[in-house]
């Protein structure tokens, strides 16, 4: 089957426009395409008024020069036709569609008359991509992977060990490797992070649990008293649901939807899909952002913010926002105005005020459609929890059975089996190997259910910086094993500069010595870290 590259960027655009519903974000014509065909007349009649509005947005567009080109392009089309006696419709080609994409991105379909036709063409584009399943999702996946990897064909860029892996011909380059060509296929690479973030935080509870614990967090109050229930289940809240609607469908009955409120520990207006948007008022810096103290209305604006809120952090410039959480909040005195550290990567630099950086943060106890919510259940919790030593640890030493019981995962983090086809298990001094290793090979801020785990990224920080670097290395590797109960503390560790064949550093070797919980056991561990 021969791959379709306009596929790959349709698919693109709902990946696009699904994140877009969900940050509640104005709809613009190039979101909905299809009714692009039907605007044909309007842009004629009225091409002389729409080019003015869309020459005003020109010096706030990402690509101001392109804007103004192809709104250059499309009046001699304009023109031409207004001239001709034939009666062509351009816009029905995908091809014109896509020459004339900057132009459309700056038309928001609000600003639009629309008829019926085309409410309702946009009103099923919308159901469909509010629905998506995991499987859509995947689908999108596979078609950027493909984009990305025809696109690394045509220029040359293809991974012979990337190919010969996934059992691909190598393909003779067509065009020379640009740099435009190599930010599309960056673009390209972070639409399919981005998918990867989708699946591992939607598609990845579904069991049952107790209802108190996420209660109690969500509602930061420890006086939530849900009554006769007793469990509960996670499912996914939909766009567009109310809380009745889910009561209707788990419990059977609307009117219990304020026990899916407490249970949740959720207050009115119970649902926030919107949210608020707030500008940084000066660029990003490492980990830390700078928003006013008050919002236009005069509100405190840090009367909206909490340690371990999530918030989206975007700007016009950045495809996609990111989920970042707040780590602390800092009041600066006489000024008013508030800094905010932020888990993840200390890469907030990338947020500029020029290019209208902000924060979207959602009311307090509330919920949309980037959640699960509980369904409270009567049914209580069998008790499984197993505190037994297994047999084959029976014998062992107390630092041993400390050291827990694991999946057996090998150096390409797979997992592995036994000769008999079973699950192989880590255990003993073998698992604390396994642990250390795995906190040292995963980026901190990662994984989304485990924030604090792993080791920090340094890449792409300036080599000046190197002691400072050196430091929060060692902090940060001290601060991974002291959090672990399989270990005592690190008994040992050294950091030396590692320089490339030109002579110019290029990472840091670490050599770090563990001391292991109960015993005298130490393990040591040598990596490399790359700047």
């Amino acid at each position: 089957m021969m791959f379709n590259s306009y596929d790959a960027y349709k698919n693109y655009g709902d990946l696009n426009l699904w994140l877009k519903m969900r940050a509640g974000d104005k709809l613009l014509l190039s979101d909905v395409q299809e009714i692009i065909p039907l605007r044909w007349s309007y842009f004629k009649q009225e091409w002389n008024f729409i080019e003015s509005q869309i020459r005003e947005k020109a010096d706030s567009y990402i690509n101001s020069d392109e804007l103004i080109y192809q709104i250059d392009k499309l009046s001699e089309l304009i023109e031409s036709q207004r001239n001709s006696n034939k009666n062509i419709n351009p816009f029905s080609d995908i091809n014109t569609v896509l020459r004339y994409y900057a132009i459309f991105d700056n038309i928001d379909v609000d600003s639009i008359n629309l008829t019926n036709d085309e409410i309702f063409k946009i009103e099923t584009k919308i159901d469909r991509i509010s629905s998506f399943s995991k499987n859509d999702f995947l689908k999108i996946k596979k078609s950027l992977q493909d984009l990305r990897d025809v696109t690394a064909d045509n220029c040359g860029l293809s991974d012979y060990n990337y190919n010969l892996v996934k059992g691909r011909s190598a393909v003779p380059a067509q065009l020379d490797p640009t740099i435009s060509i190599i930010n599309d296929m960056i673009d390209i690479q972070r639409g399919i992070s981005t998918v990867d973030s989708i699946l591992s935080n939607l598609f990845a509870v579904d069991s049952a649990i107790d209802p108190f614990s996420l209660a109690i967090s969500n509602a930061s109050n420890p006086e939530i008293n849900i009554g006769q229930y007793n469990s509960g289940s996670l499912v996914k809240f939909n766009y567009g649901d109310t809380l009745e609607d889910v009561a209707r469908k788990y419990l059977g009955d609307p009117n219990k939807w304020i026990d899916i409120a407490i249970a949740n520990g959720l207050k009115a207006p119970y649902i926030d899909e919107v949210g608020e948007a707030i500008k940084l008022i000066s660029n990003g810096s490492g980990s830390k952002i700078n928003i006013s103290g008050k919002d236009s209305n005069g509100r405190q604006n840090i009367s909206k913010l909490y340690i371990n809120q999530y918030i989206l952090i975007q700007s016009s410039v950045e495809s996609f926002p990111d989920q970042r959480v707040i780590v602390d909040i800092l009041e600066v005195p006489i000024s008013g105005e508030i800094i905010v550290e932020l888990d993840g990567d200390r890469n907030l630099d990338k947020f500029k005020t020029a290019d209208d950086a902000y924060i979207r943060i959602y009311k307090p106890n509330t919920i949309n459609s980037s959640n699960y919510i509980l369904i409270p259940s009567p049914e209580k919790l069998e008790n499984s929890r197993v505190d037994d030593v297994p047999w084959f640890l029976s014998k062992s030493a107390a630092d041993e059975k400390n050291a827990k019981i694991d999946l057996s995962i090998n150096d390409s983090g797979d997992v592995t089996f036994s000769s008999n086809g079973d699950l192989r298990l880590s255990y003993g001094l073998d698992n604390a190997i396994q642990a250390l290793k795995l906190k040292i090979i995963t980026e901190l801020g990662s994984l989304p259910y485990h924030r604090n785990f792993g080791l920090i990224s340094v890449i792409g920080e300036s080599t000046k910086d190197i002691e400072e670097i050196k430091q929060r290395l060692v902090e940060n590797v001290i601060n991974q094993v002291e959090v672990d109960p399989r270990f005592d503390r690190v008994e040992q560790i050294s950091v030396d500069q590692v320089s490339n064949s030109s002579g110019g550093a290029s990472g840091v070797a670490m050599n770090v010595i563990v001391k292991m919980a109960g015993s005298g056991t130490k393990i040591p561990i040598s990596f490399s870290v790359n700047y």
